[in-house]
Parts: C-alpha cells; structure tokens; sequence
C-alpha cells in the first residue's frame, strides 16, 4: 500500500473505495500510512443489499445475481 500512495502522490491522484464484505480494510490500510490524507478522499461501506441499490446505483439484477 506504501507503494500506492507514493505512485498517487507523485500523479497526483485520489483515491476513493466503496466497500462492503472488506468493512472499511482497503480505507483502514490506505490511511495507516504516512501521507495518505495527500491521495485518499472517501470511503463507503455498504454493506446491505439495499445500501449498495440506493447509495450506490448498483444495479438491482447485479445484486440478486451476485449478491
């Protein structure tokens, strides 16, 4: 993750997640390292079924196909 954050930095990109089974790992990761606030925007878990359709737009098939 070192690595990501410095290859951000120097792009000078952001990052953002939208997480759900992870619970909020790839952001806790992301923003344990030094520098992160520089690249790392926001983070979403959803967790439900129904928070990924509303918040998300997932698609309402998408989600009864794969969950």
């Amino acid at each position: 993750m070192k690595f990501l954050v410095k290859k951000l930095i120097k792009k000078r990109l952001n990052i953002s997640f939208a997480e759900s089974c992870t619970g909020g790992m790839l952001a806790s990761s992301i923003t344990s390292i030094s520098g992160a606030s520089k690249v790392f925007n926001l983070s979403l878990i959803t967790y439900s079924n129904q928070a990924k359709i509303r918040i998300l737009k997932v698609n309402k098939d998408i989600i009864r196909k794969f969950g």
